[in-house]
């Protein structure tokens, strides 16, 4: 942003304009489209932490907290699948 290059982690997201939501489908409703968007304004002001815990795991271990939120760093080494998906991370 300077020019000058450090090697400082950069953690930009919606606010920044770097990640977007992809256009809706046409099956997706309309009071859907607008509740979506509304959730992604406030994580834009800041309002809403997509990492807040309570978080567990798809094996039922809480991983985060209740009023907690994930590091940084346990953002950059984030190895396990969140409740409701299904599946493995190979070992």
């Amino acid at each position: 942003m300077t020019g000058q290059w450090t090697n400082t982690p950069v953690w930009w997201g919606m606010k920044e304009g770097l990640v977007k939501l992809a256009p809706f489908g046409d099956k997706v409703p309309a009071d859907v489209q607008e509740m979506v968007r509304a959730r992604q304004q406030e994580i834009v002001e800041g309002a809403f932490d997509i990492f807040a815990g309570p978080i567990k795991d798809n094996a039922g271990e809480k991983r985060v907290p209740g009023g907690g939120t994930m590091s940084d760093e346990e953002l950059l080494s984030f190895d396990w699948l969140v409740e409701g998906v299904k599946g493995a991370i190979p070992q």
